[in-house]
């Protein structure tokens, strides 16, 4: 099964790392910014290279939305990871044109409110993950299945 795995460098990045254990037996392929976390921990990974920042620049919202089309098109993942941040929104806009399942999993440092993202992306993708169970309450849609970290 191919995976698509999309996150800002920093603290998205390393809670996804941290859970490799999942999508590792997998064919796997990276979207992230290349910060020296990502650019020493994916040295053997297949990246493909986002705009940053995200926040609040419309250019890279296009940028990274042309950049989806692009590998999504190229790649044809079954599945779409995230932790975030705002990088992941365009990818979670257009996977639902190739059948793409997606799954959004809610920073560990959200307990009470949702992050701007997981406000963005919380009825476009297939699975909401919390890390907190103040969060599953509250929303719905978001499953809690404990800390992954």
């Amino acid at each position: 099964m191919k995976v698509c795995l999309v996150c800002s460098s920093g603290g998205h990045f390393y809670e996804l790392y941290c859970l490799r254990g999942a999508w590792s037996p997998h064919d796997c392929f990276w979207v992230t910014f290349l910060g020296q976390d990502t650019r020493y921990m994916l040295r053997d990974e297949k990246v493909y290279t986002a705009y940053s920042p995200t926040n609040r620049s419309l250019k890279n919202l296009i940028r990274n939305l042309f950049l989806a089309w692009r590998v999504l098109a190229r790649e044809r993942p079954r599945v779409l990871v995230s932790t975030g941040a705002g990088v992941c929104v365009p990818f979670f806009l257009l996977a639902p044109l190739w059948g793409i399942k997606t799954v959004y999993i809610e920073s560990l440092a959200r307990v009470e409110e949702l992050s701007l993202t997981g406000r963005l992306v919380y009825r476009l993708v297939d699975e909401f993950i919390v890390q907190w169970p103040e969060l599953a309450e509250k929303y719905g849609k978001a499953k809690y299945e404990g800390q992954l970290l």
